[in-house]
Parts: C-alpha cells; sequence; structure tokens
C-alpha cells in the first residue's frame, strides 16, 4: 500500500473532526443569531390621551368614526376588559416599567415627581435598547429625567418651557386663547412646541403638533437599518384643550379655537385615528408593516367623565393588538388584562429576558393570543392616590369602596347591570369581599391623594 492511499483517508478523517469540533464550539453563537437584534420583530406602541375604549367605534361608539382602530381590531384582537391607572403619570408610570404604584411610589400626578421613573426601576426601553433594538418616544413625556435616562435613542416630545434649550423661547401658547384652560404650557396642538432630541424644532401657527409627532414616529420606524425599532408614540391627542384639527379648522383664525369639546372632541378622536392610520400606511409602503407588533391602548378615561376619578369608568381603556402573520383574526378577548402586563408582553414579543432580580406585577398576555399555555388573571388592579380599584370577571371594587355585582356587563359608561351590594350580608358577597381583601393585602396605599 502506498503512503498516498493512507494519508488520503486520515486527511479527510482529521479535517470531519476539526469541522465537527468548530461546529460545537460555534453553536452557542449560532444558537444566539438565530434570535439576534436583526431577526427580532419591530414593535410599535401607540398610547392615546384621555379618552375611554368606549369612545372608539368597535367598543360600541356611534359618534364616532374610527375606521382604522376598528381595522387593526378586527385583523388581530381587542380586549374587552383592560384597566389603566385614571391619571396620566400613574399611568405612563405603570406602562413603562410593569410595576404597580406602591412599587414605583407614582400614585399620582403630584407623587415624586422630581425623581426619574428610571432612577428606581427598569424602563421597557432600556431592555429592548440592550437587546439590540432601536428606541424612540414622540409625544408627550409627563415624567422627570430625561428620554436618554429612560433608554431611548430618539425623541420628539412637546415641550413645557422648562423642557426647551437655554435660552430658547417658544411664542406659542395655549393660553393665548381666551377661551382655553390657562394651563401655564406652551402649545402642543396648534404652532406646537418641540423639542427633537433636545434640540429646539422650530414650528409656525401653520404646524399642528399631532402631524409632527407622527412624522418624526414614520421618519424613525421607516429608515433603513439593521436593527428592529421600538416606538413608542404617547400621542397628545385627544387631551384638552380641545382646538379644531387640520380636518375641521377654518382657516388661521381658527386655530386659535374654539376650544370647545362638545365641538371638537369628535373631530380629535377621528384624527387621532387618522394619525394611527397614517403610521400604518407608512409601513406597509416600507415593507415594514409585516414584521411589526402593534399595540395600541389609552392613558385614562374621558376627561370630564372619568379621567381623575377611581372609579371603573376612569381606568377603562381600549386594548388592541395586531402582529401580521402571529396575531390575527383572535375575535374579542374577555380575559382580563391591565397596564402592567404591557411591560413583560412587550419582552415576551422581542425574545428579551427580564432580569431575575427585578419584581414586576404584569403577566404576558402574548401566550394567550399565540395558543401556547397561559394562566389567566383572576384580578385586575388600578390605584389613585390613597383609593384601590379591583376588578375580576364578575365583581368590581371601586376606589370609594362600593362593591359591585357587575354580572357579565363590562362597559361601565352607564354602569347598566351593575348592583351595589356594598352592603350585602348575602355569603356570595361575603365571600367574594373576602377573595379581594386577601387580593389587596400587598398592596398598600399612599397616606393621602
Amino acid at each position: 500500500m502506498i503512503l498516498s492511499e493512507i494519508k488520503e483517508p486520515l486527511i479527510v478523517m482529521k479535517t470531519i473532526a476539526l469541522f465537527f469540533l468548530y461546529s460545537i464550539a460555534l453553536l452557542p453563537q449560532l444558537l444566539d443569531a438565530s434570535s439576534g437584534p436583526k431577526d427580532r420583530p419591530n414593535i410599535l406602541l401607540i398610547m392615546a390621551d384621555d379618552c375611554a375604549a368606549d369612545e372608539l367605534a368597535c367598543y360600541g361608539n356611534t359618534e364616532h368614526e374610527t375606521p382604522v382602530l376598528d381595522k387593526l381590531a378586527e385583523m388581530g384582537t381587542r380586549f374587552e376588559t383592560f384597566w389603566s391607572t385614571p391619571i396620566c403619570s400613574p399611568s405612563r408610570a405603570l406602562i413603562m416599567t410593569g410595576r404597580y404604584g406602591f412599587r414605583t411610589g407614582w400614585y399620582h400626578n403630584n407623587m415624586k415627581k422630581n425623581v426619574p421613573l428610571s432612577d428606581e426601576n427598569i424602563i421597557f426601553s432600556q431592555l429592548l435598547q440592550e437587546a439590540g433594538y432601536r428606541t424612540a418616544v414622540a409625544g408627550k413625556w409627563q415624567l422627570p429625567g430625561t428620554t436618554i435616562e429612560y433608554g431611548f435613542d430618539e425623541s420628539s416630545l412637546w415641550a413645557y418651557e422648562h423642557m426647551l434649550p437655554e435660552g430658547v423661547k417658544h411664542e406659542g401658547y395655549d393660553s393665548l386663547n381666551p377661551d382655553a384652560y390657562n394651563y401655564k404650557y406652551m402649545a402642543r396642538y396648534w404652532h406646537p412646541s418641540i423639542i427633537h432630541n433636545y434640540d429646539y424644532f422650530p414650528t409656525t401657527n401653520d404646524d399642528y403638533g399631532p402631524d409632527v409627532h407622527s412624522d418624526f414616529i414614520i421618519d424613525f420606524a421607516t429608515r433603513e437599518s439593521d436593527k428592529p425599532f421600538f416606538a413608542y408614540y404617547p400621542m397628545i391627542l385627544t387631551h384638552d384643550p380641545f382646538y379644531p384639527t387640520p380636518d375641521t379648522v377654518e382657516g388661521d383664525e381658527g386655530k386659535l379655537g374654539p376650544t370647545d369639546m362638545k365641538r371638537n372632541f369628535k373631530s380629535n378622536m377621528e384624527y387621532m385615528d387618522k394619525m394611527v392610520g397614517k403610521i400604518i400606511d407608512a409601513l406597509k409602503e416600507s415593507g415594514q408593516l409585516e414584521n411589526t407588533a402593534i399595540i395600541i391602548t389609552t392613558d385614562n378615561g374621558t376627561v370630564t367623565r372619568g379621567k381623575g376619578v377611581s372609579k371603573e369608568i376612569g381606568v377603562y381603556v381600549p386594548l388592541i393588538v395586531y402582529w401580521p402573520g402571529v396575531i390575527e383574526n383572535k375575535g374579542v378577548r374577555r380575559e382580563l388584562a391591565d397596564f402592567s402586563d404591557i411591560f413583560p408582553t412587550l419582552m415576551d414579543i422581542a425574545d428579551v429576558e427580564i432580569p431575575e432580580d427585578y419584581v414586576y406585577d404584569g403577566r404576558s398576555f402574548l401566550p394567550l393570543l399565540t395558543g401556547e399555555a397561559y394562566e389567566e388573571r383572576e384580578f385586575i388592579f388600578s390605584y389613585l392616590g390613597k383609593d384601590r380599584l379591583v376588578r375580576d370577571k364578575r365583581w368590581l371594587l371601586e376606589g370609594d369602596g362600593r362593591f359591585f355585582d357587575c354580572g357579565e356587563n363590562r362597559n361601565p359608561r352607564d354602569y347598566k347591570g351593575y348592583k351595589d351590594v356594598t352592603d350585602s350580608k348575602d355569603p356570595e358577597v361575603l365571600a367574594a369581599m373576602a377573595r379581594f381583601e386577601m387580593f389587596l393585602k400587598d398592596k398598600p396605599a399612599p397616606v393621602a391623594n
């Protein structure tokens, strides 16, 4: 046997062995790469301002036309019972951290307002940023600290006077309108006060704030990149003062008012819906929509009939979820969910691990929508100052201590079908009250509002 006949098989065997060993060594990297940033879905989280679920047509409203949101709910799913908190900042703190107010200290707009939420909590954008996401926020901020501290790469914010760069003076004020509420805020709608990434963004009376912010989201989301995006859009609409929109304004004078809710709230609702459609269309045109998980909600109930009130009408908000190819045609969900669930759901969508030592209160509802094992929540929870609200599928405890048997009813607009059983001695009622008391034992309230 000649030498070459012996060496050739040995070389082949050695090559195979080396390749096998090299593949084993690379296996963790290959597995990790399969779920790396490039392959993760984009995420769009939209939170409109000051409108209860029943302001949307898909939740039963017969006055407002919201075809975009209705279609997203039809193509994906909507939750029949979803709770926020009754007012702005606590809802923002809850949705961004997954933690109830007794953990974050945010029970009310006026509590702990000088301490950045990011100092003592993990923010959803921080984890997504660390996982390789591009992150941006646009619209209404209303929290202490900078967006950079909260894990956002880019931002487009309605700017209060103290948020403007040093030496910059903005000329547009809501309070210029004698019919408007006497805010000490810069304008958010016509001639809006806006900063882009901490730089002043000059506007004129021809500029409408919601258009500026939605354009920013579109530019960010459709930009070419090898990274997925996370866009958080806490909208300006439909918060007062209620100015005409670009679709209803009559000349330049009309941009100053009148700020009449009865006259303009319908158009504000419908323009909010239009802004969502504008973003969806841009994602579709850019080819991004097919790989984007979309979650849409609002921060609290409608002003004048729910906002700032520790009743179910103050926390009853929509939840619409659509993710092409993943969450489609799921119908209406009767399972309970609240704002604390958004944080873990986002991490589940992005396949991002939450640190083991981080205590949060929500649970991901993604398995529910994808047909995987899901432990349904027994209770949802909310709060405003010292008031605490709890609900299960049948019973409701409101912030004033009133206890209701809701039966199968889930729409608190007029509380039809809700039976006040606060003073009942019926054993079934007492047993339900006892369960609620047990749930609240480890959820303390502050001393006062």
